[in-house]
């Protein structure tokens, strides 16, 4: 079994509260300040839908983020704060909810995502977008499902321009070994089919960048290195440990200016 204290991140930040509540308070702020679209349905389901803040100009990047919570918590109102360095830069924002398990499965969950990127592709004019230069963002669990997405769904990876992903978790095996699976319910099929470890990297063709902090667990420091030296020779890959930083701070850098997350997310989506 994987230890415990390896994937129970509130109990190692027994303050996880304080970062939780920034995320809400930072969250609506930037929903009261700028131009937004909250809970645009991109199906038929309660949670199927995402929040948009458009650039002020046609024809802008699309960034799009989703959220972690272990693929059966969180919500996406709590992430409005990473809007804010891209529309100062012309980028609009697309921040997903999604199904969550247990209620549907992993594979109803990953197809949530691609509908909802397949979605956003096709009303992108009507929030300013280019649907031919997108940016895949995720944190943890939101962080896998990025990559997954782009390496499963091959009709939307010429129009992906960068991925960057926070934290993520590439190999679900300690997933399915711990005590996340009672809820989780994955067999080994399910880790076969759904994790990133095993695929082919040589697929991507965009930037990657895989960043973690450096007082994260070591599962969680070990999944983005390892994914990154394993693959590295064959796809465009580079890995950026924040030295001090937890699994709750790290999103935040995503948020702001003028640090190497939002810089490659801004310079990505000019290229």
């Amino acid at each position: 079994m994987t230890p415990k204290h390896q994937l129970d991140l509130r109990s190692r930040h027994p303050n996880f509260q304080t970062f939780l509540d920034i995320n809400e308070r930072e969250s609506k702020k930037i929903r009261d300040n700028y131009t937004c679209f909250l809970d645009v349905p991109y199906g038929n389901e309660p949670l199927q839908t995402l929040d948009i803040f458009p650039s002020s100009i046609p024809n802008s990047p699309i960034l799009i983020f989703i959220h972690g919570g272990y693929w059966k918590g969180l919500d996406k109102l709590s992430y409005s704060f990473i809007a804010e360095p891209y529309i100062k830069n012309n980028i609009t924002t697309c921040i997903v909810n999604y199904q969550l398990i247990p209620t549907v499965t992993m594979e109803s969950l990953l197809n949530d995502i691609t509908t909802a990127i397949q979605w956003i592709i096709s009303k992108a004019t009507m929030y300013n977008g280019n649907s031919n230069k997108i940016i895949l963002s995720g944190h943890s669990a939101g962080g896998h499902l990025a990559v997954l997405s782009y390496l499963l769904t091959e009709n939307i990876q010429p129009k992906i321009q960068a991925i960057c992903s926070l934290s993520g978790i590439f190999n679900l095996a300690p997933i399915q070994h711990s005590y996340l699976n009672d809820i989780l319910q994955l067999n080994t099929t399910d880790v076969h089919k759904f994790s990133v470890s095993n695929k082919d990297l040589s697929r991507i063709k965009c930037p990657l960048l895989l960043s973690v902090g450096g007082n994260e667990t070591d599962l969680f420091i070990e999944e983005s290195k390892n994914l990154y030296l394993e693959h590295k020779e064959v796809a465009p890959i580079t890995y950026y440990e924040y030295a001090d930083l937890n699994h709750y701070e790290i999103v935040h850098k995503l948020g702001q200016d003028y640090n190497l997350l939002s810089e490659f997310i801004c310079a990505t989506a000019v290229q």
